[in-house]
Parts: structure tokens; C-alpha cells; sequence
């Protein structure tokens, strides 16, 4: 039987959720605040499966109440920890021990795997000098959450838990999309990470589908950039698919009119700034607009920084940094006058993390990132957004032509121990986030860096 639980269920956000899981278990279990009103209980009644139990969330032995109705074999999957009633005016202590105390449930309660969303409340953007509470209430649950995270994986539970943050004036419909977005395939190899909302966001605008929509990738001939195209395809997207390699770039077209979708194949050497100009121009020409890009195309070359020459170092800028930069200058004034969109830079997580023999390729992937929240930033007001995605390792075919084959699976025997979600993911595990950071679904995210690694970061080296 599987069973899912919504704590703070009476709450604006957690009647999102639990309406979100309605008729999608055979059991949903909905904590609601003892003083919750009757109108609110009686919405969540109605829902199919739903069973509602009392419950102050920052209690251990109102913890210990859910656990007894979840049962010892109640096959609870899926935990959507939901903002306090209170919600801004919340104390950071009550919502860190209520966000503690719904990740030892999941540890305790979950068997195998399962699923945590924990939503939590940040500043409202434009408030002055922030909300010192809110804050450190974020910055106790990330780190409450990833030892938590670390704890289930040494235990053997393949816990697939994130974070979702939002202003209290977000947009419903935005908050919708991304928690449906956070417990469904599409986030499958992402864990440990978190996305925010943005409350300034245009209001509605909530599809995943990207109908009508020309959008650019690069490095699109093989691996993440052509599940990419793919997946962009299979939704609607006309998918420009740009590489130096145009015979694999027509077998990747080939897919993406397979899976429903069309497109054109664009010759492109992303470290040439002339290249990235007649590439934008005759997909402006071809179709009236450009409204995506996503930065894909990158190099790796990892060794000690003693084995490595500048030229090293020089090669991997060139393409993973100031190739990026080209593509970003070149399409944000085209898809600014297409009426806005979106631009997803591909670095790694070793843009984030440091690891043995990475410092060149590190630098070069967090140069990436740096630079992606700073056109978040300067160019919020044109109706773009920008976001960097980070990989962990991604198995596909030029790993195994790097390393060699004995070499790959030594390195894959290396990783998969040491990722929480036990295992190395495909190129399809990232596809389905790239996508819906395109789409208008994610109209109220911009200027973050999201992981999707299986949670390597947070145990490698």
C-alpha cells in the first residue's frame, strides 16, 4: 500500500500539496494544526485516500503519533513538510526543530527508499534588511537536512530528499509546479539540493510544456544535450540542435522528430564569438524568435595541478567559461525581444565542490556558475532568466571514450558508494529539470545553482 504524509496540511501551501497527491496513493496522511478550521478539515476529507490526524510538528511525541498511524509496514513513500501555519512570523527555532524532526521521521519511518520535500519560507525580495529569522531558519534546515541525508544513506535508505523555498507572496500556481516537479521523475537523481521562488515573478504562467517555443542547445550531438533535445522535443519544442559534428547533430534531430517535436541543426563552435552570431541569426530568421538557450557544450581534462599546464587550464576557460559568455551575449537580446525565456548554463558539481586532480576543470565550472547568477542579476528586468544546472557523474558513452572502459568502471565502482542515492545517473536523469527550467512553469526561478548529482557533492572526495 503505498502511503504518503503531508505535515502542516491546513496551511495555504500545504492544501497545494496535499491536493497536488489527491487520488495518486492509497493512503494520505494529513497532519493539520489542532486549531486548523473546520472548513479547511472537511476540503481535506474530501480528498481521495485522505486521513487527517492532529499534530503540533515541532513535537517529538506528535512525531511519534504520525509514525503509529503510518504503521510499522504502512509503505510510506513520500513526506511534503509544508511551512508552519504561522508562516512568516514562525521562530527559527520552532521551524528548524519541525524540519529535524520530519527528517528522522523519513529515516525511521521509510523502508528502501522514499521521498522528503521540505518547504520552508524566505525573505520577501524586496524586503529591507531580510528577515534575520527566516534565514536562519534556512540556513539550520539545509544543514539539519544534508547530515540527515547522509545519516539514511549509511543506513541503506535511498532517500531522495530536497528543499523548496519561497516567499510568502509567492505565486500558488509556481508553487505548484515546482513541488509537483520535486516529488515526480523529473527530479529522480536530484537530492540534497533545493530551488527557490522568487515572489516577483509574473503571475501564473504554469505549464512544463514548451509548445511554441525555439530554443537553442549546444553540445547537443551526444549525451545530456541530446536527452536534452529530446525531452524538449517530446514537449513541444522547435529544438535548434547546435554542434561542431553535424552528421551526429541530424541524427540528434532525427530523435527530437521521433519524440514529437522539430528543429533545425545549427553548426556552432561555441569559442568562436562570429560562429555564435550567425548561429543566433539564422534561427531568428528561420523562425521569428528565440526564446531559450541552453548552454551545454564543455571539456574536462582532470589531472594534479603539478601535471597540468596553463595551456590546460586555457583550453577548458575557452570552452566551459568564455563559451557560455558568447552564448549568453549573443542570445539574451533575441529571446528579451521574443518576450523573455530562459537560459540554462550545464557546469558540474566540481564547480562547487573541490576534488582531487579537478582544480582546472573546477575553476572553469565555477567561473560558469559565477557568471550565470550575475546575468541573473543584471538582466532580471529583460524578461530572461538564468540558471546554472550542476551534474554529478552522468554515465553515457564519452565516459567510457575518456577513461577507457576498465578505467570508467573503476571510477563508477569509486562514485556510486559514495553518492547517496547510490548510483551514477544518465543523461535523461538531468534532461526533465533542463526542460522545466525552460518552461513557463519555472517563470519564478532565476539566479540559482541547482544540483542534480545524486547528492555526490556532499560526501566526495
Amino acid at each position: 500500500m503505498a502511503t504518503a504524509l503531508v505535515t502542516h496540511a491546513g496551511t495555504r501551501f500545504g492544501l497545494i500539496a496535499a491536493e497536488i497527491l489527491g487520488g495518486r496513493r492509497d493512503r494520505i496522511l494529513l497532519s493539520v494544526d489542532p486549531d486548523c478550521a473546520a472548513e479547511i478539515r472537511a476540503r481535506l476529507a474530501a480528498l481521495p485516500g485522505a486521513e487527517l490526524i492532529d499534530a503540533d510538528c515541532a513535537i517529538e511525541g506528535d512525531w511519534d503519533r504520525i509514525a503509529e498511524s503510518v504503521g510499522a509496514d504502512g509503505g510510506l513513500d513520500l513526506h511534503i513538510h509544508c511551512p508552519h501555519p504561522a508562516l512568516d512570523q514562525v521562530k527559527a527555532e520552532v521551524a528548524l526543530h519541525s524540519a529535524w524532526l520530519a527528517a528522522r521521521n523519513a529515516n525511521r519511518v521509510m523502508r528502501g527508499q522514499g521521498t522528503l520535500l521540505v518547504q520552508h519560507l524566505i525573505s520577501e525580495p524586496d524586503a529591507p534588511g531580510g528577515a534575520p529569522e527566516l534565514e536562519a531558519a534556512a540556513s539550520g534546515v539545509e544543514r539539519a537536512l544534508a547530515g540527515a541525508l547522509l545519516d539514511a544513506a549509511k543506513a541503506g535508505l535511498i532517500l531522495r530528499s530536497n528543499r523548496l523555498g519561497f516567499p510568502v507572496s509567492a505565486d500558488a500556481a509556481h508553487v505548484r509546479a515546482a513541488t509537483q516537479l520535486l516529488v515526480d521523475e523529473r527530479s529522480r537523481f536530484m537530492t540534497g539540493g533545493e530551488i527557490m521562488l522568487d515572489g516577483r515573478a509574473a503571475i501564473g504562467g504554469s505549464s512544463a510544456r514548451l509548445d511554441g517555443k525555439t530554443i537553442l542547445i549546444t553540445g547537443a550531438t551526444s549525451g545530456i544535450g541530446r536527452a536534452t533535445a529530446v525531452e524538449m522535443g517530446r514537449l513541444g519544442a522547435f529544438v535548434a540542435v547546435g554542434g561542431r559534428k553535424l552528421h551526429l547533430a541530424e541524427e540528434t534531430l532525427a530523435l527530437v522528430r521521433a519524440a514529437g517535436g522539430d528543429g533545425m541543426t545549427i553548426s556552432l563552435d561555441v569559442t568562436s564569438g562570429e560562429a555564435w552570431a550567425a548561429a543566433t541569426k539564422a534561427i531568428v530568421t528561420a523562425r521569428g524568435a528565440l526564446h531559450g538557450l541552453v548552454n551545454n557544450a564543455g571539456e574536462q581534462k582532470n589531472g594534479t595541478i603539478a601535471s597540468l599546464s596553463q595551456a590546460d587550464l586555457g583550453f577548458l576557460v575557452d570552452i566551459n567559461y568564455r563559451g557560455t559568455r558568447n552564448g549568453m551575449d549573443e542570445a539574451l537580446q533575441p529571446i528579451a525581444a521574443s518576450g523573455g525565456g530562459a537560459i540554462v548554463n550545464i557546469a558540474s558539481v566540481a564547480g562547487i565542490r573541490a576534488g582531487y586532480g579537478a582544480s582546472a576543470y573546477g575553476g572553469s565550472k565555477a567561473a560558469m556558475i559565477g557568471l550565470s547568477l550575475a546575468y541573473a542579476r543584471r538582466f532580471a528586468t529583460t524578461g530572461v532568466r538564468v540558471n546554472a544546472l550542476q551534474p554529478g557523474f552522468i554515465w553515457s558513452d564519452s565516459v567510457v571514450d575518456s577513461l577507457g572502459v576498465e578505467g570508467a568502471a573503476n571510477f563508477r565502482a569509486m562514485i556510486e558508494p559514495r553518492t547517496p542515492l547510490g548510483r551514477v545517473g544518465s543523461p535523461e536523469d538531468v534532461a526533465g529539470m533542463i526542460a522545466f527550467l525552460l518552461s513557463d512553469a519555472a517563470a519564478a526561478i532565476s539566479g540559482q545553482a541547482i544540483t542534480v548529482s545524486g547528492g555526490l557533492e556532499l560526501s566526495f572526495p
